[in-house]
């Protein structure tokens, strides 16, 4: 017989008990944490369900309101369903201004050289000029045919090889009121064009020299011929020398009568 074994069995299997006691009472608290955490996590998440379900109500009062919304500026928005009315207080002729009309002012001098000689000088609102023929301009009228534009205006001096540099533009080529800009051979006929003007020539329209039909195109799509520098100290006295567009367009209309009368 065991007496060692004997003495220490009851405390063994009081051990034994006590732990088996601590594993089940441990694992009901873990099923109880599991249930609490269960639970609470529903209730979160019913809770978030409620929030935006409210939120949605709340957007779709908001969008059905016929009122106008205020924002931190105190500016009120119209309702989104319809907009049109916005654009009522508009200018708008149905037709959008192009790039040369809205930033270049046009002047004009008739009969420069002959009858129909008509030129065109836009004026941009940095002083620079853009230099194309009036829409009268004897070439653009009726369908003759533009063959050929040449800015070789002379055996010396050839305006396409102007050189412009810097602010200044240093090297660009000298213009007086009667110097020729380029020569236009149109139905058999060449047309020396001037600049009418003093300044400094920035750059000829080289498209022009591949592509001579682009002068029937407005300035903005190719149909001009040179960009000037104005000699400021000449230009307020240039813009008097020439029509403004109101009065270029009443002495068309007057040309226009007279022709009809004949």
């Amino acid at each position: 017989m065991d007496l060692i074994s004997d003495v220490h069995e009851p405390e063994i299997k009081r051990l034994k008990s006590e732990n088996e006691c601590d594993k089940k009472t441990c694992k009901e608290k873990q099923n109880s944490d599991i249930q609490e955490n269960t639970s609470d996590a529903k209730e979160i998440s019913f809770e978030q369900s409620q929030e935006r379900k409210e939120d949605s109500e709340r957007l779709e009062e908001s969008d059905n309101e016929d009122s106008v919304i205020d924002n931190d500026d105190g500016f009120k928005f119209p309702p989104d369903d319809d907009a049109s009315d916005m654009l009522d207080e508009v200018e708008y002729d149905g037709h959008f201004p192009t790039v040369t009309d809205r930033y270049f002012t046009p002047y004009y001098k008739m009969n420069v050289q002959s009858p129909g000689d008509d030129i065109c000088i836009r004026i941009h609102s940095n002083r620079i000029c853009m230099l194309s023929l009036a829409p009268s301009h004897v070439i653009l009228q009726g369908d003759k045919d533009i063959t050929k534009v040449s800015f070789k205006v002379s055996d010396k001096l050839d305006r396409s090889q102007n050189k412009v540099s810097g602010k200044g533009k240093h090297g660009a080529q000298p213009l007086q009121t009667n110097s020729n800009i380029c020569s236009i051979c149109s139905d058999g006929q060449t047309y020396m064009i001037k600049c009418c003007m003093i300044g400094k020539l920035v750059e000829i329209n080289e498209m022009l020299l591949e592509n001579p039909r682009l002068l029937r195109n407005l300035p903005h799509k190719g149909g001009y011929l040179a960009i000037i520098l104005p000699n400021l100290k000449f230009l307020e006295s240039l813009k008097q020398s020439l029509l403004t567009h109101e009065q270029y367009i009443e002495l068309i209309k007057e040309k226009e009568k007279i022709t009809a009368q004949t």
